[in-house]
């Protein structure tokens, strides 16, 4: 298999597929059976080879090869343009680094690009080797839609069970690395929502789309997909909120921590500061201080510093200021 080409597939319309060589690439549209090629957009033999194909708009070749893309559903010359979003599985990715997946759809032909490896293409191709997978275009779309939204509940669940113990956790009190948590959790869910929710307006019109090559059992696996991937964009909304009435609760815990050891240095200053005149004056050294003619001066002094501190600890105690 050619660099640009990751499938050449031939559906036999029974679960299987054909996995073909590179010259034996469709030169026209095919006008019968079911026929998929899934490119990488990151090489520019692909481009070449699609620009050649006669039938396809040029803005379709150009959605398939952009870098950046929205999820979108968009009726293009013969075929209908699908652009969709996967959460990123890959190992050592993040999740919320959703990977694009963009497809061209004709009665009888598929083209899809990636730039990054797709999980639920790979598992597509697999149920296809195993005689298990989609029968024709339509079923092709309709499985690609509901395993990419399906792959999505275990990541938004994830998120919603780490907050749950982030807020269980500051219950308690605040720890190191809380705050740092919040915020990562916080970024994740917009990331999400940030193409979600496209998704999800996408999805929604391919539902609604009067299409010919898609059976009624077909558009109602979309339509469950489009209210699956409803509920995660509600889901994520709920999270989003979560996420902000938390960094309040942060915010509210460390003004009282704050304020409690203000108000510690406030009573320590209220008792120190007539200590602080007392012995601020006597410490003057000129003629006529009392006390500077008798040895017992100082004790007494002390005495008085004592029975003064006390008596204005009784009285904030007894004034409730503390």
């Amino acid at each position: 298999m050619s660099a640009f080409v990751v499938h050449n597939l031939e559906l036999d319309g029974q679960g299987g597929a054909t996995s073909l060589p590179v010259s034996e690439l469709p030169k026209i549209l095919p006008d019968q059976g079911c026929r998929w090629v899934h490119l990488d957009a990151l090489q520019d033999d692909g481009y070449d080879w699609l620009s050649s194909l006669e039938g396809i708009p040029e803005t379709a070749i150009e959605a398939l090869f952009a870098e950046e893309t929205r999820p979108r559903t968009v009726k293009m010359g013969k075929g209908l343009l699908l652009t969709l979003r996967g959460v990123n599985l890959n190992p050592e990715s993040n999740p919320s680094d959703m990977v694009s997946l963009r497809l061209w759809v004709t009665p009888h032909f598929i083209v899809s690009s990636r730039r990054r490896k797709l999980l639920s293409v790979q598992d597509v191709v697999k149920d296809l080797a195993n005689n298990e997978g989609p029968t024709n275009t339509g079923d092709i779309v309709a499985t690609l839609t509901e395993t990419l939204t399906g792959r999505m509940a275990k990541i938004i669940t994830g998120l919603e069970d780490e907050l749950a113990d982030l807020e269980e956790s500051i219950g308690e009190g605040i720890e190191a690395g809380q705050r740092d948590s919040l915020v990562q959790r916080r970024l994740e869910t917009i990331r999400l929502r940030r193409f979600l929710v496209p998704q999800k307006e996408a999805i929604n019109k391919l539902s609604q789309e009067s299409i010919t090559w898609m059976t009624p059992e077909q558009t109602a696996q979309v339509q469950e997909a489009a209210n699956d991937i409803t509920r995660y964009v509600e889901g994520l909304e709920s999270l989003r909120e979560r996420c902000l009435l938390m960094q309040e609760e942060f915010a509210n815990l460390q003004a009282e921590k704050m304020n409690a050891r203000m108000y510690v240095l406030s009573i320590l200053s209220g008792i120190f500061m007539p200590l602080g005149f007392l012995t601020g004056l006597f410490g003057i050294n000129i003629g006529g201080m009392p006390g500077t003619d008798s040895s017992a001066a100082f004790w007494l002094f002390c005495v008085v510093l004592v029975v003064l501190g006390g008596g204005q600890f009784v009285l904030m105690r007894k004034s409730r200021w503390f």
